[in-house]
């Protein structure tokens, strides 16, 4: 059994300060994204109808247009295969370049020749990437052709009202993929957590790993215990391989989440430390943060697809109206951006101090941030270059590596404004206060 020491009193002012702050921010936060998604709602119908109404009054000219190209195209094409598969009974390989001198010019022929007599692998490429698009296109002239004939058929239907229930389907249609998409990217990130904190196979699939039951054993239980003093069922703990510090909570209901922790992180604590640590991810999971986070970002999510160069099928319309969206979609992701960070900080230092509650023991996490900051300083490069891809997940940030321009400015963008964790140093006063 751990010991700890004696339960801190708890400080009603204290406690009542972080409160305010957290639903202050909180508050701030979800107005921001919520002015924000209403802006973007409104974009995007707009934009949407325009759209819809304009495809319904060129739909003669724009069915005849696919018709053609579709015609041509298949003319082509069926011309291309014809000739490359007499081309390849005629001539067997080598193609071309067995026709030129073997020098730098048959090398550089070759793969010329090649691709011109094998247009099955052209035609796969083309299908993969513009196929469905290409569906999807013909299934809006189908349907614009289907709102054009009950135009015709009901009197009380006109081209602006079918175009305004249009944009309101694109509206649903492409919310529900941004949420859809963002409640997949949760197992995105277990998953992208797990490699990069090395979680072996063997315990992925739920087989034993002999040689690291004991210490994920050790772990477990002490998460249980610690689960036993909220109103949350104990995670599941999964332990990774890797040297660098790793420990983050993953999951949006308490039910399902687990705490990935790498052995580095288990190797550099003490007990004490190692407590404090798994309260401080347990904090996180109790206090729901992943599911918080996740609906303040949903604007940025939304607005992303607006400045990807590369239309999504929930968006195919963003090729034409990308560039008047994303003047308003740049500051919506930038404003969105902000006040999640701005959350998001606040909420590690809730998250210390619900880890005080549990564990009665402040003093074994503010040493716990320090032993970890100072590993940090002392890597080398090379590992801290690994720990800055994992930086959302590590319970400290990695030391900040200055530039040679513009470094204050880098560092108060990337840290004070963007930043997910407040600093150490910060946390470790606020902690040590509590001692």
């Amino acid at each position: 059994m751990v010991e700890r020491s004696a339960r801190p009193p708890v400080v009603p002012v204290q406690r009542l300060r972080t409160t305010f702050g957290l639903w202050s921010r909180l508050a701030l936060a979800t107005v921001v994204a919520t002015l924000a998604f209403g802006v973007l709602l409104v974009l995007e119908f707009a934009m949407a109808t325009v759209m819809a109404g304009m495809m319904m009054i060129l739909l003669p000219v724009l069915a005849v247009s696919l018709a053609v190209f579709a015609i041509v195209g298949a003319l082509l094409v069926g011309s291309w295969l014809v000739l490359a598969v007499a081309y390849r009974r005629l001539h067997p390989s080598p193609l071309i370049a067995g026709r030129i001198a073997h020098d730098g010019m048959a090398d550089a022929v070759e793969p010329v020749a090649y691709q011109l007599t094998h247009p099955d692998d052209f035609l796969r490429a083309f299908v993969r990437a513009g196929g469905r698009l290409l569906g999807i296109l013909f299934l809006v002239v189908l349907t614009l052709g289907g709102g054009a004939a009950a135009i015709e058929a009901s009197p009380r239907l006109t081209v602006e009202r079918v175009a305004v229930a249009a944009g309101i389907a694109t509206v649903i249609a492409t919310t529900i993929a941004v949420v859809d998409a963002e409640i997949r990217d949760g197992a995105t990130v277990e998953r992208t957590l797990a490699d990069r904190a090395r979680v072996c196979e063997a315990e992925r699939s739920g087989e034993s790993a002999s040689d690291d039951d004991s210490t994920v054993e050790d772990l477990q239980q002490r998460v249980d215990r610690l689960a036993a003093q909220t109103t949350v069922p104990s995670p599941t703990v999964r332990l990774g391989e890797a040297r660098t510090p790793i420990a983050a909570s993953v999951g949006y209901r308490p039910a399902t989440s687990s705490i990935v922790v790498s052995r580095g992180l288990v190797e550099r604590l003490s007990d004490r430390e190692l407590e404090a640590v798994l309260a401080h991810e347990l904090a996180h999971i109790v206090n729901r943060d992943a599911a918080v986070l996740t609906a303040l970002s949903l604007p940025a999510a939304k607005a992303e697809p607006f400045l990807e160069d590369a239309p999504e099928p929930a968006s195919l319309y963003v090729g034409q109206i990308g560039v008047f969206v994303s003047v308003a979609a740049v500051p919506i992701a930038v404003v969105t951006r902000l006040a999640v960070a701005l959350v998001a900080r606040y909420r590690e230092y809730v998250a210390d101090q619900a880890a005080i509650v549990i564990t009665g023991d402040p003093a074994a996490l503010a040493s716990a941030l320090e032993t970890l900051d100072r590993d940090l300083v002392s890597r080398p490069s090379s590992d801290l270059r690994e720990h800055r891809s994992t930086a959302a997940f590590s319970i400290v940030p990695p030391p900040w590596e200055e530039h040679r321009f513009f470094d204050r400015t880098r560092r108060f963008v990337s840290r004070t404004l963007l930043g997910t964790h407040p600093s150490t140093e910060k946390r470790v006063e606020r902690l040590r206060a509590r001692v």
